[in-house]
């Protein structure tokens, strides 16, 4: 997916751009974006020498959405579930077993929270800039030739 974006913030070899939600967002999630936001920012290598207000393209990775929901969702499911399996094994009733399942999948969660951190939230492909489209001179430029053309 290629977004336009506009830099708002350079940090040494990194800009922010902030990418707006537009009429074709749906609820897909690739981007991040719950349906409330307005935009969201990405934290991308300046690989373009971009400036502070240049538009540029930004390619986000496919990819990101499986890996993520496979962090999130299957990671402590499938420790839920052993955890379950295992209350089965050793003989303990039903509601047992329903405890040990939440105690897995909670104690998923908290391995889960622990390495996003350790991660410092990398689990996915950094976005990539790809293009400028207009740097801030240009967008100067045109308004003021649609000033002087008023």
């Amino acid at each position: 997916m290629t977004e336009p974006g506009l830099v708002t913030k350079l940090n040494g070899d990194f800009a922010t751009v902030r990418i707006g939600r537009h009429s074709a967002c749906g609820s897909c999630g690739m981007c991040g974006m719950s349906e409330n936001q307005r935009h969201v920012d990405f934290h991308v290598a300046n690989s373009l020498n971009a400036k502070v207000g240049d538009t540029v393209l930004v390619d986000v990775k496919e990819t990101n959405t499986f890996r993520l929901a496979a962090v999130a969702y299957l990671i402590p499911l499938a420790l839920g579930v052993l955890a379950f399996l295992a209350g089965i094994w050793a003989g303990f009733p039903v509601w047992a077993n329903l405890l040990m399942f939440l105690g897995g999948c909670a104690v998923a969660f908290v391995i889960v929270s622990a390495i996003d951190r350790a991660k410092k939230h990398k689990w996915m492909e950094s976005p990539e800039m790809v293009q400028i489209i207009k740097n801030d001179k240009q967008q100067k430029g045109e308004n003021q030739n649609e000033q002087s053309l008023s």
